[in-house]
């Protein structure tokens, strides 16, 4: 087995054969306590917005340019703590600018047969959830997730599981900025939750360790981390940037499925 299964470089968009690492962006939005203190300058610059156009981005994230002000105050205080404060949706990997797991129908996944690709999402179909969009291919299927969000929402943000489960040198600044990686074509549904990986071989990996360990045991070992990570916000925080488009290898030095086993039924509910 390789040694970092799911420590890569972050691929964004589909050329899997561009990787680059993103620096996480400095937080440039003022504090709370500051805002409260500058309303007036802050009404102003918006004013000055809603007369050069700039209401347009502002509405698509608070609503009509009428109640900006408010809205923008009302999510910075409601904002899901976090470990590091106020959601900061500048780190790369969980940009809220962008739809979770690269626009793929979660809802989808629950229908599929096991190692069967992914369904892309379209815009057409979108539902918000914590500040993430969340695409679907049909309306069917976004009326499904606006019925129970939680009963589709990807384990550990669709970040890979067993990175998140067993690499033990990840930290929360780490995961915002470069991972680990999932991939929306390489997943498993295990006792009814929808699980991501880098690509397939960590997933072998982790279906062995649920002979090893025991389904349950490993779960709640990734379950722990990723509870640790996000200070309790376990589904406040998603995967929107940070994806692996090779389902069967993954960096130069990392071993290929083919090099690891021949078994393609390999499953972790089935072990």
């Amino acid at each position: 087995f390789i040694t970092s299964a799911c420590a890569a470089a972050t691929v964004s968009g589909r050329d899997q054969h561009h990787t680059m690492s993103y620096e996480e962006l400095p937080n440039s939005a003022p504090h709370t306590e500051e805002i409260r203190s500058r309303k007036v300058p802050m009404l102003i610059t918006l004013t000055v917005l809603a007369l050069t156009g700039g209401t347009v981005v502002v509405a698509n994230r608070g609503g009509a340019a009428a109640s900006v002000v408010s809205s923008s105050l009302q999510a910075k205080d409601s904002a899901p703590a976090g470990p590091l404060g106020p959601k900061d949706s500048s780190a790369s990997c969980i940009e809220t600018s962008d739809a979770v797991m690269s626009g793929y129908d979660l809802v989808a996944y629950f229908s599929l047969d096991s190692g069967d690709s992914g369904v892309q999402g379209s815009s057409d179909y979108t539902s918000t959830y914590n500040g993430y969009s969340f695409y679907f291919s049909s309306a069917a299927n976004q009326a499904l997730f606006e019925a129970s969000p939680t009963s589709y929402l990807p384990k550990y943000g669709g970040f890979c599981t067993y990175g998140i489960a067993e690499e033990t040198w990840w930290t929360w600044e780490t995961i915002k900025s470069n991972g680990p990686n999932g991939d929306p074509n390489v997943w498993e549904i295990i006792n009814g939750e929808l699980f991501f990986f880098m690509y397939k071989v960590p997933k072998y990996k982790y279906d062995t360790l649920c002979s090893e360990d025991g389904v349950s045991a490993i779960i709640a070992k990734g379950d722990a981390n990723w509870a640790n990570y996000t200070s309790g916000d376990t589904d406040s925080y998603f995967n929107t940037e940070c994806f692996w488009w090779d389902d069967d290898c993954g960096m130069s030095n990392d071993e290929c499925i083919d090099a690891v086993t021949d078994d393609d039924s390999y499953a972790c509910e089935s072990r």
